[in-house]
């Protein structure tokens, strides 16, 4: 359901001067074709024969996967063959409809291990009925774990195309690979998330409001164009970076894990994909014009707006306390990762104390947590020293002071530019670089090391900051690709123009900002490579881990345009989920054929880990961070699996928000 409005407001009623486009249209239909009068309060309908009757039942699916759906709670009674339309607005559990209106007795905690089972307890059959107003198409769905055989999925469709008056255009949406393979030789038509997800045109990746200037960039010059923190951008493509913007509009879809709604996630500002946007005439209009844009899960407002409201807006948004940041830079030495924890996030950063932690992750089941071989920590110590030694801390401090620097985007960019040249140009303590290049040597075989950056900016709870900064691989028998210069680009990448733009965002002081190092061997022939959160992102309530995995070293956070990767529902709401597997696919991979990127074992196996780490987390760093429940608290990690064995390794772990 999408809003484009250009006009005015009077009581009651909006004066459109360009473009409405809301629900797809209901043909108008005579009342005596419809179940429901137009009047009478109802709960639920018996069938279902025009569009008025679903439009009246409709609410929204529990997991907002996909933008523009309405979806009816459809309950089967198998003792007295009676389908039930529910009103899915007031009953938003199937357990609540039963229990009020078919007698159900027993306890919620008792319908879900009975009703979603294949015994003789069972009383209904439960589903949805699902409508995707941009491909047009109506389906019967089933949670991913029921266990509901073959012919009563069979039965269950047959019944719901009697009694709805869109029956020819039903088609059955396995939600799992069980549920998939369980009704391969059923006779009903089914259709792939993959086809849902191609019928698509909008898409909430982030939902929330700003004010902004329609700022129309093509994607290949999104990240060399200076884009004002008050820009609502809208991009042929998905940009791999952005600079702060008020709120970002794509022509494809994102994963919701991706670069760019990470950082809209730490920014708060909204999101989405619309596949016709930028040949859309009615938001070329707009274009350069002050809007107002709303994202809403599945729907969108854009709109032209006054200054004044937009102005009262930014005030209230922009307006923030500086965030004050530890740095001790007085500690010299190399840290094997054992020897570090979450607590020494002021002298080596965030990523390398997180990794510290996952080291001390020690349990039978599934065992210790699967880290780099040759990990090490580089305090900030050494930075600071660097930076002492050849003067740059006095350019800093000269650019920070510089009224021309703060005003001007142009010459921020150059003089931060320089800075980073004279970072890398600046020769290592060589005393410093023996001592790393010797730890390499003792603590692994491996001789290609990855170093990767970590700060006291990031992983904050008023401030993410992740992708802001570079990482960078050195190699001890190649001097084109040496140590020396990866430890050194990793410095400079404190001072990309993004990143320094975010940080002056969120009024960080730039002066107490320093850049550590986490270094373990690199990884140049990987199997799989993903990002995991370990909570469902969808819906929270339904306990799960929203896992995204591509193949080979294609980025699923970064990946090239038209290209997709697996992502994955691993639900945990279900007894034994790892020994009897909830996976649902919301969408698959464009370039692995027809093979899922993992196979289930390795899913399996990926997630145990998973919940460890959440659990480590939860209960000996962040316990009452944000003061969040163990459902709602969730970690986000990086993983690979590494050829030509495919072993896991876990690569990071940060707070997920």
């Amino acid at each position: 359901m999408n809003r484009i409005f250009s006009g005015i407001a009077v009581p009651g009623i909006f004066l459109i001067g360009m473009f409405l486009c809301d629900k797809t249209p209901v043909t108008p239909e005579w009342e005596s074709t419809c179940t429901w009068n137009g009047t009478d309060s109802i709960d639920y309908l018996f069938s279902v024969t025009c569009g008025r009757d679903f439009e009246r039942l409709e609410g929204e699916p529990l997991s907002l996967v996909y933008g523009d759906v309405g979806s009816v709670k459809i309950v089967y009674d198998i003792n007295s063959d009676s389908l039930y339309f529910t009103d899915s607005r007031k009953y938003e559990l199937h357990y609540t409809f039963c229990r009020l209106w078919l007698g159900y007795g027993k306890t919620h905690a008792d319908f879900n291990r009975e009703q979603y089972s294949n015994g003789s307890e069972r009383l209904y059959y439960l589903a949805s009925l699902n409508y995707y107003r941009a491909p047009d198409l109506y389906t019967l769905e089933f949670v991913p774990g029921d266990k509901i055989p073959a012919q009563a999925i069979e039965l269950v469709f047959h019944r719901l195309q009697d009694r709805f008056f869109h029956g020819d255009k039903l088609k059955y949406l396995p939600t799992s690979p069980a549920l998939d393979s369980r009704t391969v030789s059923l006779n009903i038509p089914k259709v792939t998330s993959e086809q849902i997800y191609a019928g698509q045109n909008y898409q909430a990746v982030n939902r929330a409001q700003a004010y902004g200037y329609l700022t129309r960039v093509d994607v290949g010059e999104v990240e060399t164009t200076y884009l004002s923190r008050h820009a609502v951008v809208l991009t042929n493509g998905v940009p791999n970076d952005i600079s702060v913007v008020a709120g970002i509009i794509t022509t494809d879809f994102q994963s919701p894990l991706s670069h760019i709604n990470v950082l809209s996630r730490n920014r708060g500002t909204p999101n989405m994909a619309l596949r016709s946007a930028w040949n859309d005439s009615t938001i070329g209009a707009l274009e350069g014009k002050l809007v107002f844009l709303e994202v809403a899960a599945d729907t969108f407002t854009l709109r032209e707006t006054t200054l004044d409201e937009a102005e009262n807006y930014w005030v209230s948004r922009e307006q923030r306390d500086p965030v004050t940041i530890a740095c001790n830079d007085t500690t010299a030495g190399l840290f094997p990762i054992a020897r570090i924890s979450h607590h020494d996030i002021p002298m080596v950063g965030a990523k390398a104390a997180n990794f510290g932690e996952l080291e001390k992750i020690s349990v039978s089941n599934p065992g210790p947590i699967p880290l780099p071989e040759g990990a090490f920590a580089i305090p900030f110590y050494y930075y600071r020293r660097h930076m002492a030694n050849h003067g740059l801390d006095s350019i800093v401090l000269s650019m920070l002071s510089d009224s021309a620097f703060i005003t001007d985007a142009g010459i921020r960019d150059d003089r931060l530019k320089a800075l980073r040249s004279s970072i890398i140009a600046s020769p290592l303590d060589s005393g410093f670089l023996r001592d790393v290049q010797s730890l390499i040597v003792r603590l692994s075989s491996y001789t290609r090391i990855r170093f990767r950056s970590s700060t006291n900016a990031e992983d904050l709870e008023e401030f993410n900051g992740a992708g802001l900064y570079e990482s960078f691989t050195g190699r001890l028998d190649d001097p084109d690709r040496s140590v020396e210069q990866a430890i050194k680009s990793v410095w400079a990448s404190l001072w990309n123009f993004r990143a320094f733009e975010e940080r002056e965002y969120f009024r960080i002081d730039h002066r107490r900002v320093a850049m550590g190092i986490l270094a373990h061997r690199s990884f140049p022939d990987e199997e799989a490579n993903g990002v995991a959160i370990t909570r469902n992102i969808y819906n929270p309530a339904i306990w799960g881990l929203t896992i995204d995995v591509q193949q080979g070293e294609i980025s699923v956070v970064t990946p090239p345009a038209d290209v997709t990767s697996d992502q994955l529902l691993f639900h945990t709401l279900y007894e034994n989920p790892f020994e009897d597997p909830v996976i649902e696919y919301l969408s698959r991979s464009n370039i692995s054929g027809e093979k899922t990127v993992l196979s289930e074992a390795e899913v399996v196996k990926l997630a145990k880990y998973l919940m460890t780490i959440k659990t480590w987390f939860y209960t000996n760093v962040y316990n009452g961070w944000q003061k969040t429940s163990f459902p709602d608290f969730a970690m986000d990690v990086e993983f690979k699996f590494d050829s030509p064995d495919r072993k896991l390794y876990i690569k990071q772990a940060r707070p997920y928000k």
